[in-house]
């Protein structure tokens, strides 16, 4: 079993890595590990305006860490496939580096 990521060779590992490094950007990845959700329903959850919530999701989205769908006028947001794989017990692990979500605070 390898220990790569689905999509390794199209990831920009810096810019990735700085797209976590903002607080925000890891709560929202925190909400997504566990469901998808909409726009408006992570703003409420984090009390976080919707509009920079779509900015952190365009982040997001542009280093392949989350995807989205259009469910009619709405469109969900969900963790990328290989990055939930990487997720248990509330760290997710890289490999070169791991993000404890144990300690993030609310």
């Amino acid at each position: 079993m390898t220990n790569k990521l689905a999509y390794e060779p199209l990831v920009n590992w810096t810019v990735m890595l700085k797209a976590m490094a903002d607080e925000s950007r890891l709560r929202i990845i925190q909400l997504l590990l566990g469901r998808e959700m909409a726009v408006n329903d992570i703003a409420a959850e984090l009390g976080i305006e919707a509009y920079n919530v779509s900015k952190h999701l365009r982040i997001l989205e542009s280093c392949r860490l989350v995807v989205k769908r259009k469910n009619g006028i709405k469109r969900m947001f969900k963790v990328a496939e290989g990055l939930g794989s990487r997720y248990s017990g509330g760290i997710l692990d890289f490999g070169c580096c791991k993000f404890d979500f144990n300690e993030l605070r609310s």
